[in-house]
């Protein structure tokens, strides 16, 4: 069978066929996006069956927001206030020894912690009041000392002192307030002062003042030994801050 040369030679696809087709295409994805596309009361755009559409208050698995506010509450951030003391450690855990040595941390402010006080006598009266007396005259209505010590000297002093501890820093303010400068018995004079509670530990417990081997302590070691505060220990997790109330007490 013998072809003919109109029968060999193909149509050329012009313009009149192209932009035809291409509109064809772009109707039938303009329909299609807007049949899935719908806005709900709120302007958002979601994108649903149009067989199931129905507005985002009506969904039952939309959690508006709910999932985020509980990670927020039980994920918090890491530069979050509680985890000051975890981020302080690890710090100083990438601090080379003689760089920590730089950052020694001293004993916390004696006004807002100091539940003792140091009392000094004039010269010649620093053994002449009983420890009765003592307690009698820091003895009020709003405060009354726990324990008091009469007469203790260490080597190095002159001059004997008497320590008067209270249950908490507000009773030992109101007391330096109210009884610095008066008469005790046969002392003409007191002077008071605070007193690092560590101190008052040692004197309470029967240990030197002085801080035997350990020399000077850091704020988070104990009054004495080799021991440190709950949290402080290298084998230990980082309390969160504000789970410890006072820097001392509970010992």
């Amino acid at each position: 069978m013998l072809l003919t040369e109109a029968q060999i030679t193909r149509p050329r696809a012009g313009r009149r066929t192209l932009w035809p087709a291409l509109a064809t295409v772009a109707i039938a994805l303009l329909t299609v996006s807007l049949s899935l596309c719908t806005r709900d009361e709120n302007g958002e755009s979601a994108f649903v069956s149009p067989v199931t559409a129905r507005s985002r208050a009506e969904s039952p698995i939309a959690m508006r927001g709910g999932s985020r506010r509980q990670n927020k509450y039980y994920q918090p951030k890491k530069t979050h206030i509680k985890f000051l003391e975890k981020r302080k450690r690890e710090y100083l855990r990438m601090t080379p020894h003689w760089g920590a040595q730089l950052a020694f941390m001293g004993e916390a402010y004696l006004p807002d912690w100091s539940h003792t006080l140091k009392l000094t006598f004039p010269e010649g009266e620093d053994d002449v009041v009983t420890e009765d007396e003592v307690r009698e005259y820091f003895t009020t209505d709003e405060y009354a000392p726990e324990a008091v010590i009469v007469g203790h000297q260490m080597p190095h002093e002159n001059a004997k002192h008497t320590y008067v501890h209270f249950s908490c820093n507000e009773h030992a303010k109101k007391a330096r307030k109210e009884k610095n400068g008066g008469s005790i018995g046969k002392a003409s004079e007191i002077k008071c002062v605070f007193t690092l509670e560590k101190k008052w530990i040692r004197l309470r417990d029967g240990v030197s003042l002085a801080g035997g081997f350990w020399g000077k302590r850091a704020r988070w070691m104990k009054a004495y030994g080799d021991e440190a505060y709950p949290g402080w220990a290298h084998d230990e997790e980082p309390l969160r801050t504000g789970v410890r109330r006072h820097w001392y007490y509970p010992e």
